[in-house]
């Protein structure tokens, strides 16, 4: 399996409902792009407020993990992946897209910390996140538009020594 990321592109968005669909991203997520994307003018930003990036297995796009800064200059970055294959899920391509992804965001961000929010609920994605090196630092609960309450972890990663750029 050929697994790569480039950046994210306007074509892509046309994929990101049926991606999330076809993994009920739904139950799981409340965005499904960087938490600095509205619309598509916003790709404009990519390398200061956000990296977006499409996974690609073997060719064809299968997803996008993608790194915010909530302010400019933060050295804090907010991650985010959203894998629409099914099929695929369990192989380790979300493991390596993220690790891959933080590389990238240390050189165009400046980032030195990583969080990310994800329920509790999703036992597969904190299994991946714990074998990038993310650690829980807090839990919360989430009170959805129709009155849902969501149970959430929030994990962390310092990055690592051989993910930060050379001195």
């Amino acid at each position: 399996m050929n697994l790569s990321l480039r950046r994210f592109e306007e074509k892509d968005l046309a994929h990101l409902d049926a991606w999330s669909h076809a993994v009920g991203a739904h139950k799981y997520m409340q965005k499904i792009t960087p938490l600095n994307y509205s619309s598509p003018g916003d790709l404009d930003h990519w390398g200061t407020d956000f990296v977006w990036f499409a996974i690609t297995v073997n060719g064809e796009a299968i997803g996008g993990v993608w790194i915010d800064r909530r302010r400019p200059g933060d050295t804090l970055g907010i991650l985010g992946i959203l894998i629409g294959r099914p099929d695929i899920l369990g192989k380790g391509i979300g493991r390596r897209s993220i690790e891959t992804a933080i590389r990238e965001a240390v050189q165009v961000l400046g980032i030195s910390r990583v969080r990310l929010t994800v329920r509790k609920a999703n036992e597969r994605a904190i299994r991946a996140y714990r074998s990038t090196g993310f650690e829980v630092t807090g839990e919360g609960t989430a009170t959805l538009e129709d009155g849902t309450s969501v149970p959430f972890y929030r994990m962390e990663s310092d990055i690592l020594e051989e993910a930060a750029p050379a001195i």
